[in-house]
């Protein structure tokens, strides 16, 4: 919040934090010091006496033999005052420079990690893009939450398609449990946690852009990794009514479930293979391997051609 103009003594206030990596530039003092305009107000952050706008023109005003300046207050928090200087250099008086914003922007990602690429762009006048990348570069030394408070002030989940896979598998182990405690569980709003179980009960996908943000990326899963992901398909296999519904598709999943079952037991007897017998058993696996590619090939290219029958 701003106060009216007050007029405070200049040996009364102290240096800012200031944005500027070159520090005051005094051709730029000299030059408002001889211009005969009554200088506007700068701005001061109450707690602290720090100038968080307008030193040149302080300096100015001490080379004049001026003993008052006029003020207005800033009040807050101190650790806003920088982020402030930065607002209010970047537009008016002497801009700051490419370099100056860039370092501000990498502080203030320091400062506040959780603020979005799009927010810190905004006040160093910088593109998101830009900003991104300092975060990227600087992604080991900042630590870096699971959320980003955007320009509208309101907190956001960087994971938000695994978030709602954690609301997924507890509505799948829980069916009952009240979606309140499933957004608390899973980090994610009321509402969000209702169109989760809305998507279940209908047998609905989750939306494009969420199976994408959930696809592995990296090495490959582990073991336990694969049979929970499994076990998550199985789950929305089984809650679809084009299968559930219908004679084959209950005969479907009943054979899928099957073979989950088959693969896990073999699993747990890989260990009693003999060794003698361990290049066969490899080799019978690979053989079976084949055939589920085959099959999968199938159903690839029976999607296909139904696209394109519908696109014909």
């Amino acid at each position: 919040m701003s106060y009216p103009v007050s007029r405070v003594p200049v040996d009364s206030l102290r240096s800012g934090d200031s944005p500027r990596l070159g520090g005051i530039d005094q051709e730029h003092v000299e030059a408002l010091a001889q211009s005969p305009r009554e200088f506007t107000p700068i701005l001061v952050h109450r707690g602290t006496r720090q100038v968080v706008d307008g030193m040149h023109r302080l300096r100015a005003a001490v080379l004049r033999g001026e003993r008052e300046i006029a003020v207005r207050y800033l009040d807050g928090p101190a650790d806003e005052v920088f982020v402030r200087a930065v607002a209010a250099n970047v537009d008016h008086g002497l801009p700051l420079t490419l370099k100056d914003r860039k370092a501000a922007a990498e502080r203030i990602l320091r400062t506040h990690p959780t603020w979005s690429d799009r927010a810190i762009a905004r006040i160093t006048d910088l593109s998101p893009k830009t900003v991104g990348a300092a975060r990227r570069r600087s992604c080991e030394e900042i630590p870096q939450p699971n959320t980003r408070v955007g320009q509208d002030g309101r907190t956001r989940p960087l994971d938000p398609a695994r978030r709602r896979e954690a609301a997924r598998a507890l509505l799948a182990a829980h069916p009952g449990v009240p979606l309140r405690e499933v957004a608390a569980h899973a980090g994610i709003s009321v509402s969000t946690a209702h169109d989760v179980h809305r998507r279940m009960q209908c047998g609905e996908p989750e939306p494009a852009a969420a199976r994408r943000a959930a696809a592995p990326a990296g090495p490959a899963a582990g073991p336990h990794e694969v049979r929970r992901s499994r076990a998550t398909v199985l789950r929305r296999l089984v809650n679809d009514p084009s299968l559930k519904l219908t004679e084959s598709g209950r005969a479907l999943l009943r054979w899928l479930s099957t073979q989950a079952l088959d693969i896990e037991a073999g699993e747990q007897l890989l260990a009693s293979v003999p060794p003698h017998c361990a290049v066969t058993v490899a080799d019978l696996a690979r053989s079976y391997a084949q055939e589920w590619e085959r099959f999968a090939r199938e159903l690839g290219r029976a999607q296909e051609s139904a696209g394109a029958w519908r696109a014909g």
